[in-house]
Order: structure tokens, then sequence, then C-alpha cells
């Protein structure tokens, strides 16, 4: 009896425990499940976030990564004279590289470029040899001199069309025009002050290039057109400009003086026609000093001196009027009614003005003269006088 109600209660007891492990196991599966379709939602919605979303951020980052970039110079404005007559242009001339991944004959690559460029052979070298994405080697190369490159053929070596800027008066008004640099962007004068308006928007070149940099063969450029700069009209008049410089280098020459300058306005609208600087420097060739011998100075030196040849004088300057102001002094006077032409004054040389004694240019003085004696011998106690009427 004991051993057969042992057997039926341990039979019940075997029964009881498979069915707690079976639903144990459905529990844990459920939950495993729960849990892997969430990750998996996590995934979808992590994807559909990268792919959607984030689309145009990694398409961009692919494309840099599998794209080389080479920039097209925007073609500078023109400066223009009142009349339409171009002061300041554009030459075509073309920008040489090396992309060394693509090279496969270094040595004939640095031969060429040397002798055609005439650079050293170290300078060239060092690009060509650089592991780089690009090199430049030189800009503004001349146009025919870039074709003879060009029709060699090298591997890995570029050449694009570029701009350099162009003088066709040489030094006319070369201290009111300016200059710019290699990248075409203005130094001094008009072109570093209208930079912003004469600039336009460089365009770039994109070449396909597998992960080595190495461009990929028979696969198209993409190409993002310059947009060009905004041509700009001043008011100076070129013959005007020409006749004054004419006139300043006769001065110039004649006194012997440093430097000449002469600003001819017209007085109903302050509109400038004329601004001379004498000397005047060439404005293509900037950096070449005028009457000094570079030789014997330093770069410091030589860096001063350039300053002091590009510097506008009639602008940068401050100085005493002067004779230049008793003009307006005279016509004053004469327009108020307070002194005629004929009206007699004493000059003994010199006139006391509060705390100080202002001399005449002739210290003997000039005695008794007329008003228009005074003017002609521009007579300081004369229109001292007069500028106290």
């Amino acid at each position: 009896f004991n051993a057969e109600f042992s057997r039926k209660i341990g039979g019940r007891s075997c029964i009881k425990l498979c069915c707690q492990r079976k639903t144990f196991t459905r529990k844990k599966i459920f939950y495993c499940a729960i849990a892997l379709t969430l990750v998996f939602v996590a995934l979808f919605v992590r994807l559909g976030y990268l792919m959607i979303a984030r689309s145009e951020y990694y398409l961009t980052k692919a494309e840099d990564l599998h794209q080389r970039e080479r920039s097209i110079k925007a073609k500078r404005g023109i400066i223009y004279d009142r009349n339409g007559v171009e002061l300041a242009g554009n030459k075509p001339v073309c920008s040489v590289s090396v992309i060394h991944s693509q090279i496969t004959d270094e040595d004939a690559v640095v031969n060429a470029i040397c002798d055609i460029l005439k650079l050293s052979e170290d300078k060239v070298r060092k690009k060509v040899e650089a592991n780089t994405i690009r090199e430049k080697i030189k800009s503004n190369v001349d146009k025919e001199t870039a074709d003879i490159l060009r029709e060699m053929n090298l591997s890995g070596v570029m050449i694009d069309e570029d701009y350099k800027r162009y003088y066709p008066y040489d030094c006319l008004a070369s201290k009111v025009l300016g200059f710019t640099g290699a990248d075409n962007q203005g130094i001094v004068g008009l072109e570093v002050s209208y930079d912003d308006v004469l600039s336009g928007t460089p365009g770039s070149i994109l070449t396909l290039t597998d992960a080595h940099g190495i461009e990929i063969k028979n696969e198209a450029e993409g190409r993002i057109s310059p947009i060009a700069g905004n041509n700009l009209y001043i008011s100076i008049d070129i013959n005007i400009q020409k006749y004054a410089e004419q006139a300043a280098e006769k001065v110039y020459k004649a006194k012997k003086a440093k430097r000449v300058s002469v600003i001819l306005m017209n007085p109903q609208n302050g509109e400038i026609y004329a601004m001379v600087n004498v000397p005047e420097y060439n404005l293509n060739e900037p950096y070449k000093l005028i009457g000094v011998d570079e030789s014997v100075l330093t770069e410091e030196e030589k860096q001063d001196e350039l300053n002091r040849m590009w510097r506008n004088f009639c602008i940068n300057d401050t100085y005493e009027p002067g004779s230049t102001f008793k003009t307006v002094t005279a016509t004053a006077a004469l327009e108020e009614g307070v002194v005629n032409v004929t009206d007699t004054f004493n000059c003994p040389g010199f006139r006391v003005v509060e705390d100080r004694k202002i001399r005449c240019a002739r210290t003997t003085g000039h005695g008794t003269e007329t008003f228009r004696q005074g003017i002609m011998n521009s007579c300081n106690p004369v229109f001292i006088d007069v500028g106290a009427r």
C-alpha cells in the first residue's frame, strides 16, 4: 500500500514539475522575442534616421571622400574710368599643380617643369614627392608656356585655366588703382577698397577618385562654373589724369622734389577727375622698387620701401595747406565786401597774433602794398589783417 501510494504521489509531482518548466520556457521565449523586436525596431529607426534625415550630410561626406576638388578662380571685375576706358582688366593665364598619386615618372615630371617654368629642381622635387592630395607648383603661368607643358601629357601634372590682373597703362594712377596678389585678391588702392565688389565667386572642378586618391578613368568631371565679379566705374578721367601726371613729372624733375601730388576735383560735386602721386610705379610689376638698389636692403627695409612706394600721399598724409588756403581767405573777404583790391596794407615782415609771431616769407617785409600786391606776393601779414576783418 505504501509503495503504491508513493508511486502515485511521485507521478503527480513529476507532471506538475514538467508543467512549471514549460511555462518558464515560454516566458523566456516571449521576453527574448520582445527584446529582439525592440532591438530591430531601434535599428530600423536608426537606419531610417541615417538614410532619410541625415542623407544629405553623409552624401556630402561620401563625395568629399571620393571627389577631388580643384578651384577655378572667378574673373575679377574690370575697372573703368568715367568714359568707359579700361584701367584694370584680366589676362588669361594658367595654374600648374601636381597630384602625387597619379605621377608615374617623377624624374620626367621634375625635369619638364624645371625646364619649362624655369624653377629650381629642389623646390619642384620637394612638391612632386610630397604625398599630398595636390601641390600647386606655380600660378600665373603664361598660356603659351602652359600649352607646351600640356602637350607633353605628363601623368599627374594638372594645368587649370586662371586669370591674372592686367593694367594696360602700366603706371597710370598706380597709387589710386592699387594691385592684386597672386590669388587675385586686392592688396592696396581701389583694388582692396572695392575687393568685395570686384571679386567674383570661385568655381571648382570635381574629379572622381578611388580610396587611394587615384583618378578613375572614363569618369566625367563635374564642374561648378565661377561667377565673375562686378565692374567698377570711377570718376577719374584718363585724359585729365595723363595731363596732370605729365605736369607733375615736369615739376618733379625741375625742382628735384621728393614727390609731387596733384588732385583735380569738380568743385560742384566733389568728383575727382585726377589724382597723381609722382613718382608712380608699374602696376604690372608692383614689387620692383623705383630708384632704389634692392641688393643693399634687408627684407624689412625692402618692405618699408615698397610700402612707401605704394602709399597714396594724397589721402594718407596730412599737411598744412599753407598759401593754398589764401585763395579761400581772399574770396571770402571779397564776397563779404570787407576789402577792395586797392586797399593798402603794411608788411613789416611779421605780424603778432595772440601769443606768437607769424613771419612773412620775406623777413625784411614788403612795406606798403595794396591788396592786389599782397596776393601777388602771398604776403602773410596782409592776409592776417584781411582774415581779421
